[in-house]
């Protein structure tokens, strides 16, 4: 059996570690306490157990001393989940990964370009601006001067055109589309640019209206969130199917929160109160033509 494929990132292989380490000692039924007093029995119960819980959290990283001693507690010493586990927590330093352009993403947003990175399903709702991860050049480039910016986000972009792609689902309001920014003809680039996205496989548009749609009562606000799914790493027997992560705006700052599950149900309230894919096409046509005459005058 060969050892299945790993995160691309550090930060995605460190999430994974974690996911198996806690499926490995949940497998044996072995609390952390009782694994923290077979590996490091000199170490305090309090101590012991913050170390397994931040490790099981994705928060801290372990020797590979200790990985070992761990999986062989574990009941895996050897074999493909060995490997995986030792090939997920090589080269998790981040040291040199934020230079040049990518300096520009401050300390709290770099968990989540690495997680977008390696995601395999990413969803999206915009409110007021379009989501980076889907503007044009000439959006990005609209009120930001710093060309280090600018490349960043391009950066980030080329995640949609790498061999095997991410699903992308984006739900955005009308204001994403109607609010300008730049000028006009940046507006009708930017729709052109979500038109020719939508066009593609992987990605799917939708677009909420100011109206609703008729027979619909959707009560529920649009916020600005993101939910990243990335595939949780292969081991024997039964295990999860994926790792979710959800983010949320709070100002500037892109915070996660380990509570999931209220932001699915955001989703789907979401995705009821949107137009389907084919009227948001409809949709933005419409907006873009109008775009295009105020260019014009």
């Amino acid at each position: 059996m060969t050892v299945p494929p790993v995160a691309r990132t550090p930060t995605g292989r460190r999430f994974q570690l974690a996911a198996l380490l806690r499926h490995l000692r949940e497998r044996r039924g072995l609390t952390q306490e009782e694994v923290g007093a077979m590996i490091w029995p000199d170490t305090s119960r309090r101590s012991v157990q913050n170390k397994i819980t931040r490790l099981e959290n994705g928060d801290g990283g372990i020797s590979e001393d200790d990985l070992h001693a761990l999986l062989g507690a574990y009941g895996a010493p050897n074999g493909v989940t060995l490997e995986l586990a030792l090939q997920l927590n090589s080269g998790t330093s981040q040291r040199g990964r934020w230079r040049g352009a990518r300096a520009v993403h401050p300390e709290h947003f770099r968990q989540y370009v690495d997680l977008e990175e390696d995601a395999e399903l990413i969803r999206l709702v915009g409110v007021e601006r379009i989501p980076p991860l889907l503007q044009c050049e000439s959006y990005v480039r609209a009120g930001r001067p710093d060309e280090e910016s600018v490349t960043a986000i391009l950066d980030r972009q080329r995640v949609l055109a790498r061999a095997e792609p991410p699903e992308v689902y984006a739900l955005l309001s009308e204001s994403c589309v109607r609010r300008i920014h730049g000028d006009h003809s940046v507006m009708a680039d930017q729709i052109d640019h979500l038109l020719r996205l939508s066009a593609r496989p992987n990605i799917t548009l939708q677009l909420v209206p100011f109206t609703p749609v008729p027979g619909l009562v959707v009560e529920t606000a649009l916020e600005r969130f993101a939910l990243l799914r990335l595939p949780a790493p292969g081991v024997l027997g039964r295990f999860q199917q994926h790792l979710d992560f959800a983010y949320t705006m709070q100002g500037a700052r892109v915070v996660p929160d380990d509570n999931v599950e209220p932001y699915e149900r955001l989703w789907f309230a979401a995705t009821t109160a949107a137009l389907s894919p084919e009227a948001t096409r409809r949709f933005l046509r419409e907006v873009r033509r109008d775009f295009r005459g105020a260019a014009k005058e």
